[in-house]
């Protein structure tokens, strides 16, 4: 239970936002859903392996606070995206 709290709701959270600007920046000529897609190819496993890691070394903690670390790990990659969007 701690994995599936810890790493899989972080990483389809995040993979829930990628794919919403991925399919909002389709078809209007830019080039940005195409750079958060490429993007997201190594974030996300890199997001999930940096969980599955997290919890595996503090298996102690409670579930509480494995999400909460899960969850801040994963908001790196839509903080990226929203400042790609901004900028671009």
């Amino acid at each position: 239970m701690r994995y599936v709290i810890g790493v899989l709701i972080p990483t389809l959270l995040q993979c829930f936002v990628v794919l919403i600007v991925v399919v909002t920046n389709t078809g209007n000529g830019s080039w940005v859903g195409l750079g958060i897609f490429i993007l997201s190819l190594f974030s996300i496993p890199a997001t999930a392996l940096a969980n599955i890691f997290h919890v595996r070394a503090h298996s102690h903690l409670n579930i509480s606070s494995l999400f909460s670390r899960g969850i801040r790990i994963a908001i790196i990659t839509p903080f990226i995206v929203l400042i790609i969007i901004i900028l671009l």
